[in-house]
This record gives structure tokens, C-alpha cells and sequence, in this order.
């Protein structure tokens, strides 16, 4: 298995999860190496031998979204990393000798938009038009069709918010929320679709030895909750109240442009992941986040 963006909550439980299951995991680092499991790379200078005959190459690289404020800086950041590092990944599958069996390529639920309200959205759904996320997703997702044009089967994780301890979005609200300060985000009604990491790296791993899946994938569990049942699920699992509410206004001087983007409505099923045989162990808001939980301590 080859991984970029290994470092990641998602890179990191993914590589944990291949090696016990006896698979030998190279990660593709553009530092120096440190380790003998680690290859050094430039995607500026795509070099197909790194992939050469790989079972798979999985691409979870991306600048994090809620690390800083989006300046314009920044956001040249979050697009370069995700299109170039997709790209070069696709060029490299497509011409190595031996191509890769499966280029996985993470994309994000952003695909569809900042904000589609109650609209059900399967991957057959139409792109969205509006904001910086949806725009960045496309191209994103665009970056690896040179791959595919090579024969190479591609998977595109259309992923949610991930629920763990670690990493996300679930630290961040863990401290008011365990000190009685919850809140609902925004006017609570929006629809968050979200999936356990323990669902996310046994997606990945599904879609990775099933030969006939190939395309978009929605990763996001089958019942997508309103930020209010989040919230309360969220007060539930630390055992506090959460009668509090941040409005929008509050949410945008908090975080800027990150937050309507990364909140916003989208109400994501996992059509094409059920079809294809995928079974959920987090299927249901509560349940993922006690897991999530229980695995921090």
C-alpha cells in the first residue's frame, strides 16, 4: 500500500489498521525519510516508480481546513494541496509500468455545495456551484481522471465530518461541552453527515478490495443528523446539558469563512457505498461518538 497524507487522523488510523492486518504500508513523505517505511517524493516531479505494481494508492493529502484562518494565502494552500497532490498521484498511476491496482483519492462532501437545506444528496447528484470548498472539490476530484483514462479503477471518497477524539471537529467542542457550555451551531436545523473513523478506515479498506467499485463514493454513516440532534447527542455521551446556541454571526467571528463552508446543510446518504455491499458499525449519531470516545481514553 502506498499513502499520502499518512500524518493525518485519517493517514495515521489507516496505516495502524493495514499493517495489523499484515499488509506491508510505504508513505510518501516530501521531507527527508526518517523511517525505513517512508519514500521520499516531490509531486512537482510525479515519479511513476514510487507505485510501481502497488495493491493500492491511497491520496488523503490536503492542508487542514481548521488550522488558520482562511486568508488568501491560505486558501491557495488548501486548493494546491489537495489539486496538485491528486494529480500527481493520478500521473504517476498512469504511467508506471505496472499500474497500481486502485487509486483511492479523497475528496469531501463539499462537492455538492456550502448549503443544499433538506435535499437528499446521492452521488447522482449535481455538483455545486457556489463557494470556495465546492469549487475546490471539483477540481480536485478532476485531478485524477488521468488515471482513470489509463485503465487505472479509481474510488473518490466524498467523505463527511469523521468523529474521533483525535482530530475534527469532536476536540474542539469536547471542552464547553464537558463544562456545561454546549451549544447548537447556527439555527440547529442544518444537516450534518458525518462518519466514524472507524467506518471511515473500513471504507476505505472495503472500497480498496473491491475490484467493481470504481467513481464517486458518499463516506458519511446512512443517517444524517441537524447540528440540534448533534448537539444533544454530543451532551448525552459527556453527561452535561447544551441549552446554548452560537449563532451564525457568533460562528463567523470565531472561525471566519471556514465555518458556513464546512457547516452548511448538506443532508449526504451513502447510496452507492450500501449498494456495493459496505455494513456501518456507527450507523447512527450517538453510537459513533461514544466510540469515538471510548477510543481517545
Amino acid at each position: 500500500m502506498v499513502i499520502a497524507g499518512s500524518s493525518g487522523l485519517i493517514g495515521g488510523a489507516l496505516v495502524t489498521a493495514y499493517r495489523e492486518g499484515g499488509h506491508d504500508v510505504v508513505r510518501l513523505v516530501r521531507r527527508p525519510t526518517r523511517t525505513s517505511d517512508e519514500a521520499q517524493w516531490d509531486p512537482g516531479r510525479p515519479d511513476p516508480r514510487l507505485v510501481e505494481g502497488a495493491d493500492a494508492v491511497i491520496n488523503l493529502a490536503g492542508a487542514p481546513l481548521g488550522d488558520r484562518r482562511w486568508n488568501g494565502r491560505y486558501r491557495d494552500l488548501i486548493a494546491s494541496s489537495r489539486v496538485g497532490t491528486a494529480s500527481a498521484l493520478a500521473a504517476m498511476a498512469a504511467r508506471a509500468g505496472t499500474p497500481p491496482a486502485v487509486l483511492i483519492s479523497m475528496s469531501g462532501i463539499r462537492y455538492y455545495g456550502v448549503d443544499r437545506g433538506d435535499e437528499e444528496l446521492t452521488e447522482a447528484s449535481a455538483a455545486g456551484t457556489d463557494g470556495f470548498l465546492p469549487l475546490v472539490t471539483a477540481r480536485w476530484e478532476a485531478a485524477t481522471r488521468p488515471a482513470a483514462e489509463a485503465g487505472v479503477r479509481v474510488c473518490l471518497l466524498r467523505t463527511g465530518l469523521v468523529l474521533s477524539a483525535a482530530g475534527g471537529l469532536v476536540p474542539r467542542l469536547l471542552t464547553p461541552f464537558r463544562f456545561g457550555l454546549g451549544a447548537t451551531l447556527g439555527s440547529g436545523r442544518a444537516y450534518w453527515s458525518f462518519l466514524s473513523l472507524h467506518d471511515t478506515v473500513a471504507a476505505i479498506r472495503f472500497l480498496g478490495e473491491q475490484p467493481e467499485t470504481e467513481g464517486p463514493y458518499n463516506l458519511a454513516a446512512p443517517v444524517p443528523v441537524r447540528a440540534v440532534d448533534f448537539a444533544k447527542a454530543l451532551a448525552s455521551v459527556v453527561g452535561r446539558p447544551a441549552r446554548l446556541r452560537l449563532p451564525v454571526w457568533a460562528l463567523r467571528a470565531g472561525v471566519g469563512q471556514m465555518g458556513p463552508e464546512v457547516l452548511g446543510s448538506l443532508r449526504v446518504l451513502p447510496e452507492r457505498l450500501s449498494a456495493a455491499g459496505f455494513r456501518f458499525r456507527d450507523g447512527d449519531i450517538e453510537s459513533a461518538l461514544r466510540m469515538a470516545l471510548a477510543a481517545k481514553s
